[in-house]
């Protein structure tokens, strides 16, 4: 099975370098490699076209099989679009956007949002809830507080990660669906959606994909993905995941069809402090890295859950399995260490992904 044939479900495929490439000679939205030869979908003949951009901190590529090409541009570009207003919207690094508001002023007043980021805010409440905090989007101040001590070269002290873990609470955000308005507890506390908009973004872009009069489509954000109908071959999408411990090797595959696939892991994020690595998901209960798995992948309709419950799963640690077969509409994969044998994997699947599972790498074992 090539490479080339499945779309890769991680942060640092093959696709991303090409397309950070082209982002670097300034090709922002221009096709990225030649359209795919066409196929026949009964009478249609098929073509494949990919755009890209940077966003939201990552690639981002939709791709679309369609007969005409206009049709399929213009779906792609509208896709796109969206995905930037969502951005603008939600990004905790813009001071203009809703959250960037919410941050400076929720703990002295309510402050209204629109209708996405309030969809959001609740969706993420809702998974900290089953959760029990796992994921919680007020671990702003805690993220600030890691990055600004390591670009320093040192470590948080206890003394600040005690002091920050107090502005972290869940409990401590309140939503008003009467008026769509936000309010933090305290002084100091602040959100932060990178585990869950950008799924948004994806399911949205997805959605005017099909609004498009596009039947079958890909958006990939940085890992990220959600399908949409058949693939080209009229088939179930086939998405690849990288091997935790030698990313130059794909460890698995996956088919899915009209769904939503997201991976969570810290083995291309990390910081570096004294020769150590740390990875970037941080412990809202503990304030330190997570001692999680290598990786998750959650399976879902929607990519703003897969997104969201990934990384909540991630911070369960060595219960992430129990954790996700403990919440109904969702498959998962999760990714260990094999004890006693460095460089391999041990992959465990929920049930219902066992007939849409390959192992493409050797040295990887199923745990049953």
């Amino acid at each position: 099975m090539a490479e080339r044939n499945l779309q890769i479900l991680d942060e640092f495929s093959l696709r991303r370098r090409r397309l950070l490439l082209a982002i670097a000679g300034g090709c922002i939205g221009t096709l990225l490699g030649p359209l795919a030869p066409g196929r026949t979908w009964g009478s249609s003949r098929m073509q494949t076209l990919t755009l890209g951009r940077h966003l939201m901190g990552t690639a981002v590529e939709i791709e679309v099989n369609h007969p005409d090409l206009p049709i399929a541009r213009n779906a792609i570009k509208a896709g796109l679009q969206r995905m930037m207003d969502i951005d603008r919207l939600m990004s905790t690094f813009r001071s203009d956007s809703e959250i960037g508001l919410v941050n400076r002023l929720a703990a002295t007043r309510p402050v209204s949002v629109g209708t996405e980021t309030f969809g959001v805010l609740t969706e993420a409440k809702a998974i900290a809830s089953i959760s029990g905090g796992a994921l919680d989007i007020t671990i702003h101040p805690l993220i600030q507080l890691w990055h600004l001590s390591t670009r320093q070269g040192r470590l948080p002290s206890l003394r600040e990660i005690d002091t920050t873990l107090g502005l972290v609470a869940h409990g401590g955000l309140f939503v008003d669906p009467t008026n769509l308005s936000v309010q933090l507890q305290q002084p100091g506390m602040g959100i932060d959606l990178g585990a869950i908009a950008k799924g948004y973004a994806v399911d949205v872009a997805a959605q005017v994909l099909t609004q498009g009069g596009v039947h079958s489509g890909m958006v990939n954000a940085g890992g990220d993905l959600r399908v949409v109908g058949r693939s080209l071959d009229g088939g179930l999408w086939r998405i690849g995941l990288r091997h935790p411990l030698a990313p130059s090797r794909l460890l698995l595959s996956v088919l899915v069809r009209d769904e939503a696939a997201a991976t969570s892991g810290n083995y291309f994020r990390y910081v570096t402090v004294g020769k150590q690595r740390y990875g970037h998901l941080l412990h809202p209960h503990t304030g330190t890295p997570a001692n999680s798995a290598l990786s998750v992948t959650i399976i879902a309709k929607s990519a703003m859950r897969a997104d969201g419950l990934a990384t909540a799963a991630m911070i369960h640690g060595t219960d992430a399995m129990a954790f996700i077969q403990s919440v109904s509409g969702i498959e998962g994969i999760v990714i260990n260490s094999l004890a006693r044998h460095p460089g391999k994997v041990l992959v465990h699947t929920t049930p219902g992904l066992h007939d849409r599972v390959e192992l493409l790498d050797r040295s990887a074992e199923f745990e049953h």
